[in-house]
């Protein structure tokens, strides 16, 4: 939880330096393009981080040749056939950049699972959670009047340095362990890719169609207060990643009593922290007009509780979608996220060229909180597992019930 806390410091510093360097403007275009950079780096990834952390943590493991084509050929193939393909359909968007960037991040994803499945949860967090962004920021120092285009493209090539340098780390220790296998098995799963694809549209929708109808300066103001709402869920990726493996054996194995106490487990990990920091962040509600004097007064408050509400939310249901996910049902994650999409779409429709900073935050809020509520439910008739914070309150002497 430590380096997990440190890791979103350094991102959450690496986004207050971009706004101040850049300017809200600038820095709301940067945040469009770079959550259209996340989407297309999901898009042609194939699932490549969730199938690696799958696959290579169930005790069988993949031929090396099979991770280089999950997390090199196949991404780099599909990139450069979006890009001739968007290049042509909407020329005056930087797809150079934004799918160089799209891939490296993938790339990084993908060495992330390799590290973490022999044994690494910190470099490897480290790696897929703080790479990207660290990249980023070195960039814009690097060339802070290059443009978005410029920034983006020199981030990628920084990008790729991190996984050069990481794949010297993990090369070498991979041989002789359960992560590489002598024969074939098949891995590649288009359920696991739609649902890494879905939750990247989910994370980015609202800033890259938020983009296009409000102004840069108040996405920019939107993107900063949601990047500190986002605090309030940052114990769920620890939960997550710390409990993947054991719900990836758990399900292996089908002991449901195993899977039932790593869920719990994961919703342990969230909760606490999780209210805490949402504590915490309230009493910042005063300091905004001071923080954000063009746009003094109840609107950044308002927007800033809206988002956090929406963030405890997610953490309350820490463990629904890792459990979906990893225990045979990426079909209901898909099915929830399709539903949050769906619902913030049709807000989106709804507002069109009148959406405000405010209805962008309480769309987006909403269509996560409905499409999480689904899907708990959803995985609670299918496994009879609880996977939401309440799962707590019936915990007694160390014994997990599943239902």
């Amino acid at each position: 939880m430590g380096l997990r806390v440190g890791i979103v410091g350094v991102n959450f510093g690496v986004m207050l330096g971009l706004a101040a360097l850049l300017g809200l403007e600038v820095f709301g275009q940067l945040a469009a393009l770079w959550g259209a950079a996340l989407v297309a780096g999901t898009l042609v990834s194939l699932g490549g981080p969730v199938i690696l952390l799958r696959v290579l943590t169930d005790g069988r493991g993949l031929r090396a040749i099979d991770i280089l084509k999950v997390a090199v050929l196949y991404p780099g193939a599909l990139a450069l056939i979006v890009w001739s393909g968007a290049a042509l359909i909407w020329p005056d968007m930087p797809w150079l950049a934004i799918l160089g960037v799209g891939f490296c991040v993938n790339l990084l994803g993908c060495l992330g699972s390799v590290m973490r499945a022999l044994g690494s949860v910190h470099a490897s967090m480290a790696l897929r959670d703080a790479g990207p962004q660290v990249g980023l920021g070195l960039a814009a120092l690097a060339t802070p009047t290059a443009g978005v285009a410029g920034v983006l493209l020199l981030c990628a090539a920084v990008l790729l340095l991190f996984a050069l340098g990481s794949l010297f780390w993990v090369a070498p220790r991979m041989f002789g362990t359960q992560v590489l296998a002598c024969t074939y098995r098949p891995y590649l799963s288009l359920s696991l890719w739609a649902t890494s694809v879905t939750g990247m549209v989910v994370a980015q929708i609202d800033l890259i169609l938020g983009g296009a109808v409000i102004s840069g300066e108040a996405l920019g103001v939107y993107a900063l207060l949601r990047r500190i709402a986002n605090l309030v869920a940052l114990p769920v990726s620890v939960a997550t990643w710390v409990s993947g493996p054991a719900v990836s054996a758990a399900n292996g194995a089908g002991d449901m009593t195993a899977l039932a106490r790593a869920s719990a487990h994961s919703s342990q990990i969230a909760m606490l922290p999780g209210l805490v920091l949402f504590g915490g962040a309230l009493l910042a509600l005063p300091v905004l007009p001071f923080v954000f004097p063009q746009t003094a007064g109840a609107v950044p408050g308002m927007i800033f509780v809206v988002l956090l509400l929406g963030a405890l939310g997610q953490v309350v249901l820490a463990s629904s979608f890792t459990v979906a996910t990893l225990c045979g049902l990426p079909r209901f994650a898909v099915a929830a996220r399709l539903l949050m999409t769906g619902l913030y779409l049709g807000w989106f429709a709804w507002w069109g060229a009148e959406l405000t900073a405010l209805a962008n935050a309480l769309g987006y809020a909403g269509a996560l909180s409905l499409g999480g509520l689904a899907l708990w439910w959803a995985v609670r008739r299918k496994l009879g597992i609880d996977t939401s914070a309440t799962v707590l309150r019936r915990a007694k002497e160390g014994q997990w019930k599943t239902s």
